[in-house]
């Protein structure tokens, strides 16, 4: 697979660039648009890509933080190790929920 680069001074030619790639029968999925957004002047185009990510980040966070919880507490059953791990079943959860804000 070969990997083209374009230079455009406005958003309206890269545009007319990526319709005309899709038009000679590339993917929409192979093409890519990065641009900056001095002016907010893409703002009407908005894909609520974030307002997703910020959903999925609290769901992770929450989902991690009750495994992490669950796994130190039963660490803490461990005869030997349950003393140890006591003290670091909140670290657990911790990072337990960061890990699953990672992943969401």
């Amino acid at each position: 697979m070969r990997t083209v680069a374009g230079l455009f001074d406005d958003y309206h030619d890269a545009r007319q660039a990526v319709n005309d790639l899709e038009v000679a029968g590339i993917p929409s999925e192979d093409i890519s648009v990065v641009a900056n957004n001095v002016g907010d002047r893409y703002s009407g185009e908005s894909s609520g890509a974030a307002e997703g990510a910020g959903v999925g980040a609290g769901l992770g966070a929450a989902g991690g933080g009750a495994v992490g919880l669950l796994t130190g507490l039963g660490l803490m059953a461990i005869p030997g190790v349950g003393p140890v791990v006591a003290a670091g079943w909140l670290a657990s959860t911790a990072a337990g929920a960061i890990a699953g804000a990672v992943a969401g």
